[in-house]
């Protein structure tokens, strides 16, 4: 209750901070003009006092702006963001932040603020505002650099760093980006877990350290060609070879035994590990109402996992044995989709689509258990589906109309129908059919200048992780998901409203209100092994088993406050201060004790506050963010399961042009709680009843990056 009352104060600040920063902002001179259209440009003098690098650095401060990356929905069509570059969305499904932390501050000519009234042309896929970074023309060959390296030390001892730049050349047809960049980053958590019998006497405790490895290098490159006046090509790559390691290691007592009763240590690698991007597209403007457009999308991930678990514990908890594990696994995504978008007359853009897709992934296993030392042989039991390929096969057609009844006023209407085959071979053969149809409605309506409400109402259909369909294990706290073979996508229609009001030309308020008709709710279920094959309790005993499945129809609700509130109205001169508040909850009938719970793996709320004061005559700005969630329930067969952050995460920074020829030196502290986490595990099974309690810290670490653009 304390928690909750306190994200409600937090909420009514934001609305009477609100009020305030409006009052102060009225009186003064605008950062950006809005035309009549609707369409707020922000010139690079509005982003100077930030110390702008990349175009990334402008876009977070867009004042009453939050970047949407879009949602993981099946079909490239669906996966749209709310940032346009040039007033195109590149045809990638990498992250669009990447994307703008490609391009120089300097080659930024301005950044448009564009309501879905006025887009025009543009894509507005459902967004009740997007932002359009427009690129400064080049008459002759121009170049720019960008470049960041960053060193990292963490509280543990030790250090990581990350180096990286972007060069881009760039004339009025034709333009490049190449991008490399090398990391070696880690990350260490120590946990400490106590386990305990139905009496509530701790029966065993271990102390736990997992210390992650990352070591990569990505090179990236985008292409635009502007053939004619008519006719463009865009092409975009990334290559991203990986080495992970994970070093982990467990330290058991038992208080029955007299104290240490051995250790359990994990040394698990993953071997070439290549991700392979390219993507294009192709637009021919058949006339000025008229448009063809190509795109291609192409992915491509391999990754060899080796593992060996080594046991040495007393015989009352499995005695000594090693474990080895290796896997060849592989995914693919290849998409083609065609577009033809038509402007009957000035008030409709209609687009006509057609999709084809094919998505796969091949787990290959294979687990040898011996003696420490070895020899190693097979199990007498395997794992169930450790070796097996899901492959889909889709097609979707599409149709979409934006009608701008008036400047105030637009509607958008869409219907997609999909058909797509999936099919499995290995450990498990089974092949299903699936159609889904996916209608949506949206209604934007701008009453004021100042004002703007946004009405939807869609069904979509998520993407299934292929994951799901193959065994996956966690060897040091074990705990396993049987892979599913019959696990088919979420369906949800989706109903929302939003009201958003402009505080002056630095800030804004927004009220989110949603909610969720679910059909297939996809959460764990309980399933039957293989004959043989046990899933154990914390005690040895068999138990049951889990697996990520549908359990039928849930609902989900909830709200979101967003502000951006300028600081000056309460003395804090060039202060900005940003709310993000969230919180909802959910309903779904428990397939085995048929009564109502939550949805798992779904947070109760969350919120974050983001503070920054830019001082610009001393060329200086600092300021920090403070973030946490809510409990996140996991209901899985054998367990209740709840995690949730015991403190904020506080993160504090300071940075200066002052120094270094004008580089930006920026000095972030993170995670300065040493947030501790905790983990309760509430088991209830037929041959075990007791609990488990699992509190893991991740360090305290300190930041140092220098960045420049020439």
């Amino acid at each position: 209750m304390k928690r909750l009352t306190g994200i409600l104060l937090l909420a009514a600040s934001s609305f009477a901070m609100a009020g305030a920063a409006f009052a102060q902002d009225k009186v003064q001179a605008p950062a950006a003009a809005t035309t009549p259209e609707g369409v707020q440009a922000f010139e690079p003098a509005f982003f100077a006092r930030f110390n702008p690098v990349t175009a990334d650095d402008m876009v977070r401060q867009l004042p009453g702006f939050t970047l949407d990356e879009g949602a993981d929905l099946r079909g490239f069509g669906a996966t749209a963001g709310n940032v346009l570059i040039d007033g195109q969305r590149p045809s990638s499904k990498t992250s669009i932040k990447d994307e703008l932390g490609r391009i120089a501050a300097g080659s930024v000519l301005r950044i448009e603020l564009i309501r879905a009234s006025a887009a025009g042309d543009l894509d507005v896929r459902g967004y009740t505002e997007l932002a359009n970074v427009v690129l400064k023309p080049a008459t002759g060959l121009k170049e720019s650099t960008t470049f960041a390296a960053t060193t990292r030390w963490y509280e543990q001892g030790r250090q990581g760093a990350q180096l990286g730049g972007t060069h881009s050349w760039k004339t009025d047809t034709f333009g490049f980006r190449l991008g490399v960049q090398a990391t070696s980053l880690g990350e260490r958590e120590e946990v400490s877990a106590t386990f305990r019998n139905a009496l509530g006497t701790v029966t065993r405790t271990q102390e736990e350290f997992y210390q992650n490895q990352i070591t990569d290098i990505t090179i990236t490159g985008a292409a635009n060609w502007n053939i004619s006046p008519r006719d463009t090509l865009n092409a975009n790559f990334r290559i991203l070879p990986r080495l992970f390691t994970t070093n982990a290691a467990g330290a058991v007592s038992v208080p029955a035994l007299g104290g240490p009763a051995g250790a359990i240590s994990l040394d698990y690698e993953e071997k070439d590990i290549w991700y392979v991007d390219l993507g294009g597209d192709y637009e021919h403007k058949l006339d000025g109402q008229n448009a063809l457009k190509l795109i291609t999308v192409n992915r491509l991930v391999n990754w060899r996992p080796q593992q060996l678990l080594t046991q040495n514990v007393a015989p009352a908890l499995g005695g000594q044995r090693e474990q080895i594990d290796n896997s060849d696994n592989r995914a693919g995504e290849h998409v083609l989709r065609g577009v033809w978008t038509t402007k009957p007359d000035t008030q409709h853009t209609i687009e006509l689509g057609l999709e084809g897709a094919y998505n796969y992934r091949r787990v290959n296993r294979e687990s040898l258990i011996g003696p420490i030392g070895g020899p190693f042989a097979a199990p007498v039991i395997g794992i169930p589906v450790s070796s097996t390929k899901v492959e889909e096969d889709r097609i979707e057609a599409s149709i979409n109309d934006v009608w701008r009844l008036s400047p105030q006023l637009t509607l958008e209407g869409g219907f997609n129908y999909e058909a797509s085959t999936i099919s499995q071979s290995g450990d498990a053969s089974v092949e299903r059919d699936f159609t889904y149809s996916k209608p949506r409605a949206v209604a934007t309506w701008t009453p004021s200048a100042d004002d703007q409400l946004r009405f939807s109402v869609l069904r979509d259909v998520s993407q299934l992780d292929f994951g799901d369909f193959a065994t996956g294990l966690n060897s040091i706290s074990s705990s396993a998901n049987i892979g599913n073979p019959l696990l088919v996508p979420e369906q949800t229609w989706k109903a929302s409203a939003q009201w958003k009001r402009a505080l002056g030309p630095r800030g804004s308020i927004s009220l989110t209100g949603f909610y969720d008709d679910i059909q297939d709710t996809q959460d764990f279920i309980t399933v039957a092994p293989p004959v043989g094959f046990v899933c154990t309790t914390p005690a040895g005993t068999p138990g049951q088993c889990t697996a990520v499945g549908n359990i039928g129809d849930g609902q989900r609700w909830g709200a979101r406050i967003e502000a951006t509130l300028p600081l000056e109205s309460v003395g804090v001169a060039g202060g900005i201060l940003k709310l993000n508040i969230g919180a909802q909850d959910s309903e779904v009938t428990d397939p085995v004790s048929l009564q109502t719970r939550k949805i798992s793996s779904e947070q109760e709320f969350d919120w974050a506050a983001e503070f920054r004061q830019d001082i610009p005559t001393m060329k200086f700005a600092w300021g920090g963010k403070v973030n946490t969630v809510g409990p996140i329930p996991h209901y899985r067969a054998d367990r209740l399961e709840i995690t949730e952050p015991k403190d904020p995460n506080v993160e504090l920074f300071v940075e200066t042009t002052a120094f270094l020829g004008g580089l930006l030196v920026r000095v972030t502290g993170a995670n300065l709680l040493d947030v501790e986490k905790e983990t309760s595990r509430d088991y209830i099974t037929p041959t075990f009843f007791g609990d488990e309690f699992r509190s893991s810290t991740m360090g305290r670490n300190l930041t140092l990056t220098v960045a420049g653009a020439f």
